[in-house]
């Protein structure tokens, strides 16, 4: 069983995932973030989560959770629902099933107007033939939420649960273990240290005297003679610290201050397969601290992980563009980000929803609620709290004397380590967030994001359909019993989604069929259908050279932003061994198609 609260498995890129979230996002990308759904079923009866295939949530996040709004799971198709609570119950013992240490309900902001308390539910809910969950009542209509989830094409649950890994976490202090070297830097360019043979480094750690500033001293570490360094960030954005030293009790990293001193730790597993080299650049003033590593023995597959990186960005933001985090190629998963935001103007620098571009996609698939909600918190300006995945390091409420108006002149600093779902990718991923609520205000922010990664892709094009061409339907065999339309509408991205004028095809109960060329070596096909998104488009069954490969189940509606890239995942034994797939698509109410890209 693969336990992602196991920092071992970090490095292991598991393959045939593929990481998705539902949420609450404003459809007009404004900021009104909560009472919006996947879709009605009735008055005051909406649907917020529906996968038809196999998959498992792996955690939930809630704010302004109602004690009068009533929330049903419905697994596999089933009548009754198995797990009935109100949304404030769901965190507060209602459901014994998902109850424990894992499953918290607290109040993380300062927000004056506003009940700061906020849901987090990391009990994991694996399901093989479907999950729906309603929720009913008026005043769902207040509330906020994000589910973080896995899909599994192949029908196999990569996970049966990982309640006992999660609340070893809480229990877990963390003591470092690293022998510490005493170190002087100067304003220049330092070696450390180089380890010259195969191993894991399980924990980096500092000592220095509180008051030193490193902000100015960067990491700069190579594994396996590469010329670029994995490793280039701030010393104390490793440490989740990027404008000063705080007190952090967490899993991954953690930091405590006595006698005038600060050591802090970092505990993500670094394997290297050749030799390490750790250095440090100083462009500040001469320093001296203590360092450390704690090397293991490496008994990892090489071919089955992915070096770690730590890629730093800062600077000021962008009017009307969304920060961007990191853009990556290849493959592997995103397992952490640290930020810190300062200087607003024009409005909060939270508040700004997450966008995160997966294997090329023009539609976020995570696509989320606020900033300070990525850290698991509610409400801006956020208390200071620290859980094993996710924290706030520090308290500007406090420093600006509990005056909301001056908390915009404090630097706020957050960490968010995806222990509970490593956001997969396998041929790129592109990380925005916007600043302030719509990218209105200019900031100062720097973000550091963790991933394991290698330079190999999973994935490449090996088709693509224009159903606006008469010559690329005929080339594909591509017929419909829907009629052919022209849409004109903006693509859902950001707020400066271009206008595109697009024609396709409306299919409502009836069949699509096409060819589609592949990589006869493949491992598994995306199919990627661009679509208009101001309409359901679920319950679409796929079959692919006759056999059912599952249920194509577009339901989000956004009425506007009307188009939307998704991708259906069809597994390797469909398609291993072939070069080419006969797909039939079986359409259950409105299927619209206006494109298509094959990554094989």
């Amino acid at each position: 069983m693969y336990k992602y609260f196991d920092l071992n498995n970090l490095p292991i890129l598991s393959r045939g995932r593929k990481t998705l979230q539902a949420s609450s996002y404003d459809r007009r990308y404004e900021n009104k973030d909560w009472g919006n759904y996947l879709y009605d079923i009735a008055e005051n009866t909406s649907v917020i989560f529906d996968d038809p295939g196999c998959g498992c949530i792996k955690s939930i996040w809630m704010a302004v959770p109602s004690p009068e709004a009533i929330m049903e799971f419905y697994f596999g198709g089933e009548e009754a629902p198995r797990y009935t609570s109100s949304l404030f119950g769901f965190f507060n013992g209602e459901c014994p099933e998902l109850t424990g240490i894992g499953n918290t309900f607290e109040e993380r902001g300062h927000w004056e107007l506003a009940d700061c308390r906020c849901g987090n539910c990391f009990i994991q809910i694996p399901y093989e033939n479907g999950l729906k969950i309603v929720v009913r009542g008026e005043e769902k209509e207040k509330c906020y939420y994000h589910i973080m989830y896995e899909s599994y094409a192949d029908g196999v649950l990569r996970e049966e649960g990982n309640r006992d890994v999660y609340e070893a976490s809480f229990s877990t202090k963390r003591v470092p273990k690293a022998p510490l070297l005493p170190y002087s830097l100067s304003k220049k360019y330092n070696d450390l240290m180089t380890l010259e043979q195969s191993g894991v480094i399980r924990e980096m750690t500092i000592k220095v005297k509180e008051d030193t500033d490193l902000r100015k001293v960067m990491f700069y570490v190579c594994f396996d003679d590469e010329r670029i360094p994995q490793i280039s960030c701030p010393v104390c954005d490793l440490f989740a610290q990027p404008v000063r030293w705080e007190n952090i009790d967490s899993y991954a990293v953690s930091s405590k201050k006595e006698d005038g001193y600060v050591t802090a730790s970092f505990y993500l597993p670094m394997p290297f397969f050749k030799k390490a080299y750790i250095g440090m650049i100083n462009l500040g003033e001469p320093v001296e601290f203590e360092f450390g590593v704690d090397v293991v023995e490496n008994n990892y597959n090489e071919d089955e992980i992915g070096l770690f990186h730590a890629d730093h960005k800062a600077g000021p933001t962008v009017l009307f563009s969304d920060w961007n985090i990191g853009e990556f190629d290849g493959r592997g998963h995103v397992v952490g980000l640290v930020q810190s935001c300062v200087n607003g103007i024009g409005g909060s620098y939270c508040e700004g929803n997450e966008h995160y571009y997966i294997n090329g996609e023009r539609t976020p698939r995570i696509n989320g609620t606020g900033t300070e909600d990525i850290y698991l918190g509610c409400y801006w300006p956020n208390m200071k709290f620290d859980s094993p995945c996710a924290g706030c390091v520090n308290d500007v409420y406090l420093e600006a004397g509990s005056d909301l108006a001056k908390c915009l002149d404090y630097p706020i600093m957050y960490y968010r380590f995806y222990l509970d779902m490593p956001i997969a990718f396998d041929c790129g991923i592109k990380l925005d967030v916007q600043h302030g609520a719509v990218c209105q205000n200019f900031s100062d922010y720097t973000t550091t994001c963790f991933s394991y990664r290698r330079s190999d892709a999973s994935y490449k094009q090996t088709d693509y359909i224009k159903l606006s061409s008469e010559a690329s339907r005929k080339m594909h065999e591509y017929v419909s019993d829907g009629e052919f339309y022209v849409h004109t509408g903006k693509l859902e991205s950001d707020m400066r989604a271009p206008l595109l004028t697009e024609g396709g095809y409306k299919t409502v109960n009836g069949k699509v069929s096409f060819k589609i060329a592949v990589d006869a070596a493949n491992e598994g096909v995306i199919l990627r259908r661009l679509y208009e998104l101001g309409v359901s488009n679920a319950g679409a069954e796929v079959y692919v050279d006759g056999e059912f490969a599952g249920i194509w189940n577009c339901c989000n509606i956004n009425t506007y932003f009307t188009f939307a890239d998704d991708d259906f995942e069809i597994p390797a034994k469909l398609t291993k061994g072939k070069d080419t797939l006969a797909i039939e698509i079986r359409t259950k109410g409105t299927y619209t198609d206006f494109d298509y890209t094959v990554l094989s």
